[in-house]
């Protein structure tokens, strides 16, 4: 399973149902707009890479949507590193 966190810009003029939109997009968990250096996040789950791929290409050819960084989410299971021996009193 693939997770993903994607901050977009939008152009000056973009459509007001924008958010609507994106939620309609499949794979698609939530959208909102947002304050701040991006104007909006989607939230978004594919079962392969080939999937987030498609999922990231669509969102980029909607319009009004004019940037996109993509934050894939990693599990802390992934990072975490093996527990260590306790220490001996």
């Amino acid at each position: 399973m693939e997770q993903v966190l994607i901050l977009g810009k939008l152009g000056y003029s973009f459509p007001r149902d924008i958010v609507s939109t994106l939620m309609k997009i499949s794979s698609v968990c939530d959208a909102n707009l947002i304050y701040g250096p991006y104007d909006y996040y989607v939230v978004a789950k594919t079962k392969t890479k080939e999937a987030l791929s498609y999922l990231v290409m669509k969102i980029r050819s909607t319009k009004g949507v004019t940037d996109t960084v993509t934050c894939h989410v990693v599990s802390m299971a992934d990072i975490r590193p093996e527990p260590k021996e306790p220490l001996a009193e």
